[in-house]
């Protein structure tokens, strides 16, 4: 690639510095760097980094993969797939008493000075699990799947039971059992954990499996975008030879002829050739309306199960699972207090995201106090609301995505500027209780209804979505740390 490394990843630690705190920033994103860049076809490259270590390694992908992959598709304009490997990383190299020299011409006084890590050897080729663990993860990513949602992650009760066997004989025997799997229900209740569960298990079998996931809304985008573009033949040739299609919220597609018809004859073309069709709706095929019939009958001729909404015990043991995956250590008492007081899952998720945050980031202990405390805000602000203005809100907001205060105002409805505006909206209405007339009025006179969805979208994700949830996190912070300085 003509790109140059170091270039790009200096442009890109400028970028991510002010997405972390300066701990986390100069621990975890400043020691990266760019071993490799290849170009997978037009509009993809690949990105391969090294770390000092397996840990660092783990924490990256875990924790701050979503962040530093925006921040490069952003500066490259191109869709980025990352993998990391493990190399003692030298930041200052002419200090390094040992480099370039056999280590039998290095004097013991010379040993003394530096790590004795630093003479060992470290090569870049890892273990061969190790590597297909890469292998794995960067299918997943490429084909927008979660790592995190597994079938050893999803909590089985009475009210999801079917559905969980279901979607393990799926992905244990695709095209073949269940084609397609139609799962529905209301918000929260695990339709988008279990499909991409399926395609999660299908790449840990075989990374190299066609599998894509998408949205109802972003299949709708992506044709109009073709048609506009003149390249619908490419998008046609596209979904159509995808092995595994996962289509989520599968009702955005009610009324949208062309979108429809599209689709339409995307099943006709997996379907026959032996590959597997899963969709997830807030309802049932009879119910989504208008959907043509030819739809619904391909639709019901597979399985369709509704998924029912958790009870007591399932929202118990969600949020013991989704504490550990967060390294809270929650007791049981808290867990069933918690439970008992929230039934949304993604009301669940969002608790638990604030007590992890008041840990990490305030180092408060755990306590009965402080869950009774998070469950009495939960629809509060979290910073003393008097202190900090909303002009500075959109300051904070439009530095976090460097972009102008005046375009986060503005008309502009390009994806980036819509997502920096949502997040401002959601922080001026439900943190700082600003009123929605009055949101409104500073983003060129928007209507309340307007920001009212805003905010609940931003709610509902910071539960759902990592990205969104550490940016909110991020801006909250510095906006904190604003009102102490």
């Amino acid at each position: 690639m003509d790109l140059d490394r170091e270039k790009l990843w200096n442009t890109a630690l400028s970028d991510l510095e002010n997405s972390f705190s300066p701990g986390t920033f100069s621990t975890w994103i400043k020691p990266l760097r760019i071993r490799e860049i290849k170009g997978v076809g037009d509009d993809h490259l690949m990105i391969t980094f090294v770390c000092p270590n397996t840990f660092h390694i783990r924490m990256i992908e875990d924790r701050y993969y979503a962040l530093i992959k925006e921040a490069l598709d952003r500066i490259t304009k191109k869709k980025n797939n990352l993998q990391f490997e493990i190399k003692i990383i030298n930041t200052e190299p002419q200090k390094v008493v040992g480099e370039n020299r056999d280590e039998a011409t290095i004097t013991p006084q010379e040993k003394k000075a530096v790590p004795q890590t630093l003479f060992q050897s470290q090569p870049y080729s890892q273990p061969i699990q190790h590597h297909q663990d890469q292998v794995f993860r960067s299918s997943l990513h490429r084909a927008g799947l979660r790592e995190d949602y597994t079938f050893e992650t999803f909590a089985v009760s009475t009210s999801n039971e079917m559905a969980h066997a279901a979607a393990i004989a799926v992905s244990q025997n695709p095209g073949t059992a269940y084609n397609p799997l139609f799962l529905y229900g209301g918000v929260g209740v695990g339709k988008t954990h279990l499909m991409q569960a399926i395609g999660n298990n299908i790449l840990r079998k075989n990374a190299d499996t066609s599998i894509y996931y998408t949205t109802g809304e972003q299949f709708t985008n992506e044709i109009v975008a073709a048609i506009q573009q003149k390249k619908t033949i490419q998008l046609k040739q596209k979904f159509r030879t995808y092995k595994i299609l996962l289509v989520d919220d599968i009702q955005f597609l009610a009324g949208k002829t062309s979108v429809q018809e599209e689709f339409f004859h995307t099943f006709n073309a997996i379907t026959p050739a032996g590959g597997q069709i899963i969709l997830t709706s807030d309802r049932p095929p009879h119910e989504i309306n208008p959907l043509e019939d030819r739809l619904k009958s391909r639709f019901e001729a597979g399985l369709i199960i509704d998924i029912q909404q958790p009870t007591f015990e399932l929202r118990t043991a969600i949020i013991l699972i989704k504490a550990k995956k967060l390294g809270l250590q929650v007791p049981m008492d808290l867990a069933q207090k918690i439970a008992s007081e929230v039934e949304s899952t993604r009301k669940l998720e969002g608790i638990l995201v604030k007590l992890h945050s008041e840990i990490s980031l305030f180092h408060r202990e755990l306590t009965p106090d402080l869950v009774s405390t998070m469950l009495g805000k939960t629809e509060q602000t979290e910073f003393p609301q008097n202190t900090i203005r909303p002009a500075e809100v959109i300051k904070t907001v439009a530095n976090h995505f460097h972009v102008s205060t005046a375009a986060l105002k503005g008309p502009s409805r390009v994806k980036h500027l819509v997502e920096a505006r949502h997040v401002a909206m959601y922080i001026l209405h439900n943190q700082l209780k600003v009123q929605l007339e009055e949101v409104g009025g500073m983003f060129g006179g928007r209507d309340h209804t307007s920001i009212l969805h805003a905010s609940n979208k931003i709610r509902d994700l910071i539960g759902t979505d990592e990205t969104t949830r550490t940016n909110v996190n991020a801006i909250k912070t510095s906006l904190l740390f604003s009102t102490t300085v």
